[in-house]
């Protein structure tokens, strides 16, 4: 019990050493702290003098006094433009208008008072220095002006895309498909870190997936105020994070109305043909693509001086024409034929039922010059004297009809003819539809000065729908992952700051966090492979639709049939609790606070070979062990026509995945301001 004190004890103070050596910042996940030091002409400092800041927008006013040092705090401030007033007898009154205060930022508005009456007024207009002399964290904010005038590039204006604009980060790219990322999050990687360590958070609020693939919300350009990125030396408040914490605020109504509408457009007409985007008869038509970007923002006051809001609404409508180009079986492969897809002396194709089990002594397969006569050496007692030396010149390696299996024939039937050449044979638009709508709502309420409540909600669904190439057949196009989705996001919270004293702040914010996605085949429901005759799949709406038939190396994946992956069913619901006090004492601001997170994550989902069965055809079950060589598209497609799969499986989901965690985070935090000039922090976070 001993030795357990003395390692926590050493612990403890290593941990408190490494946040002293470290310099952590002062930082506030939602709000900004103003500062400063007041002297007269002579250098000496003024205790005592009444300073009062007024938030711009709002005409909400603060006041406090300086301390024996001269200095003044005013901590856990919305972000803003202020106007800072500091009075004392036998002094002018100092002003200083248009200070800009940004959210996790500390601004120093240092002042000289001069002597005369407090009737007269000294107005400094110089900009408050841009160099950061009460912090140590290298961050970066990105402002409304910012996402409203440079391009944002991407399809749906993400304001993730200006991440890049960050040192020490990588160009946002977008990671998984359009169904499982359907809010179109955008990922990056900080200072050599993977993405899975980033944090973000929509006021103070986490906003990561619990896997921290993706976020769960992503608010639109129009709607934010400032993101805030911190890449390194974070906060002792900030934590669960190895790369950038990104905090994004959203616009709030002041007490002027404010309106806006916009909108963004692109068509197929401005859009060029691919090389490969021809017929013989001359280009194929462009397939139909146009995007529409469209909404509004109108924010401003209920009660003036009191209560405001801010509300946003955007709509997207997203369709993309895609051109489809792959290679699919030939008439002469239909009817059994594959020598064109056989390099002379190379290989052969080979009867799999013949010869060892080890694939040794297998016989070759041909068709007799009589039609629809067909032996093979081994397989049902059939013997062809011509067979084992082809001394005849009929080991023709073609499939006769009557050893091509009738599930194969009906599965080629689903899928269309095409050209004669053994490349890039097919071609054919299909389209991409995904519709987004999306709104934020946000409330702030002064109960007085000392009482601050804000509330905000969003919400966004998403329905995107990937046209299948071959119908209810699925196929090839977009990797298998056709047919239609479905997702909603959910975000909300509360935030309040009550001032019990000028000295004494707390800060209390509560939030949750959840979305629902959901993937279904285009034949979702149906019994298309029982229908084919393939009994035992379609047992349930899960396990519905046609199965998966991949031919490696040559027809597309899959052939027929829909991604693994799908159905899927997915659900998450992230809680977090947040309460933080901050204590100004003499020339230190201390802070402390506690973060609670309740995570809830469910997947229903079978995707290693499918809930509806995955049949995979390869070279080996129709070449020879042993032999010179295989003609790998012949011997797969002829393993497909008889029916010999190099490989079979399907998932079977018992019971859906769930996930129960509760995570608890600790801190507190000392910012000394012992000159105007040097600022210590020192810091210590529990997770």
């Amino acid at each position: 019990m001993v030795s357990k004190t003395r390692a926590c004890t050493v612990l403890l103070f290593a941990a408190c050493v490494l946040s002293i050596t470290t310099v952590q910042l002062f930082g506030q996940a939602v709000n900004g702290t103003l500062l400063g030091t007041l002297t007269d002409s002579s250098g000496a400092v003024v205790h005592g003098a009444q300073v009062t800041i007024t938030e711009v927008g709002t005409g909400i006013p603060h006041s406090s006094q300086s301390n024996a040092s001269g200095n003044y705090v005013f901590p856990n401030l919305p972000p803003g433009s202020y106007t800072v007033v500091a009075e004392a007898r036998g002094f002018k009154k100092e002003s200083r208008p248009d200070v800009r205060l940004d959210v996790n930022s500390s601004v120093r508005v240092d002042m000289v008072m001069q002597p005369g009456a407090v009737t007269e007024t000294v107005e400094v207009t110089g900009a408050v220095p841009l160099l950061k002399t009460d912090r140590a964290d290298v961050s970066q904010n990105i402002e409304s002006t910012q996402l409203q005038q440079l391009p944002i590039g991407g399809a749906n204006r993400n304001f993730q895309n200006l991440l890049s604009l960050v040192p020490g980060t990588v160009k946002p790219h977008r990671d998984h498909s359009e169904f499982f990322n359907a809010q179109d999050t955008l990922s990056t990687e900080v200072n050599g870190q993977s993405r899975e360590f980033n944090q973000l958070a929509i006021e103070g609020v986490s906003d990561d997936e619990r896997t921290g693939l993706l976020q769960i919300y992503v608010p639109p350009a129009e709607a934010i105020e400032t993101v805030d990125v911190t890449t390194s030396n974070y906060a002792a408040e900030f934590g669960r994070a190895g790369g950038a914490v990104t905090n994004v605020i959203l616009k709030s109504g002041t007490n002027k109305f404010h309106v806006s509408r916009y909108e963004y457009n692109r068509v197929s007409a401005l859009q060029a043909r691919t090389y490969f985007q021809r017929t013989p008869a001359g280009p194929s038509p462009i397939a139909r693509t146009t995007f529409n970007y469209y909404g509004g923002t109108i924010g401003g006051p209920i009660i003036k001086d009191k209560t405001f809001f801010f509300f946003d609404l955007l709509r997207i409508d997203d369709i993309r024409g895609q051109f489809q180009l792959s290679t699919l079986p030939t008439d002469a492969f239909r009817n059994g034929d594959v020598t064109a897809a056989i390099t002379a002396g190379k290989a052969n194709i080979y009867d799999p039922f013949s010869g060892a089990a080890n694939g040794t002594g297998r016989q070759q397969i041909f068709s007799t010059s009589a039609a629809g006569v067909a032996t093979i050496q081994g397989r049902n007692g059939l013997v062809d004297a011509f067979n084992p030396a082809c001394k005849t010149g009929t080991c023709n390696n073609i499939i006769p009809l009557a050893l091509m299996d009738p599930i194969s024939l009906k599965i080629l039937a689903l899928v269309p003819h095409a050209g004669n050449s053994l490349s890039n044979n097919y071609q054919q638009n299909t389209q991409f539809r995904k519709n987004s709508t999306s709104f934020d709502t946000k409330i702030d309420h002064n109960f007085s000065q000392k009482d601050r409540l804000a509330f905000r909600f969003s919400r966004a669904v998403q329905n995107p729908f990937q046209q299948p190439v071959f119908g209810l057949a699925g196929g090839f196009a977009n990797g298998g992952f056709q047919g239609q989705g479905d997702q909603h996001e959910q975000s909300g919270a509360l935030n309040e700051t009550h001032i019990f004293s000028p000295t004494l702040v707390m800060e209390t914010r509560a939030g949750i966090s959840h979305y629902r996605n959901i993937a279904l085949t285009s034949d979702h429901g149906s019994t298309a492979t029982t229908d084919l005759g393939i009994p035992g799949a379609n047992l349930d709406a899960f396990t519905s639709g046609l199965t998966q038939i991949e031919i490696q190396n040559g027809f597309g994946n899959p052939f027929v049939g829909y991604a693994n992956s799908q159905p899927w069913d997915r659900g998450e619901t992230n809680i977090d609790v947040v309460n933080n006090w901050t204590k100004i004492s003499g020339n230190h601001t201390f802070k402390w606070g506690a973060d609670i997170r309740r995570l809830r994550d469910d997947l229903v989902q079978a995707q290693t070979f499918g809930p509806r069965g995955h049949y995979v055809f390869g070279t080996g079950t129709t070449s020879l062990n042993g032999g010179t060589g295989s003609a790998t598209l012949a011997n797969n497609f002829a393993a497909f026509l008889i029916d010999a799969p190099t490989q079979t499986g399907r998932d079977i989901s018992l019971v859906s995945g769930a996930w129960r965690e509760t995570e608890a985070f600790f801190f507190g935090q000392d910012t000394w301001h012992a000159t105007s000039k040097l600022t210590i922090d020192a810091g210590l976070r529990w997770e």
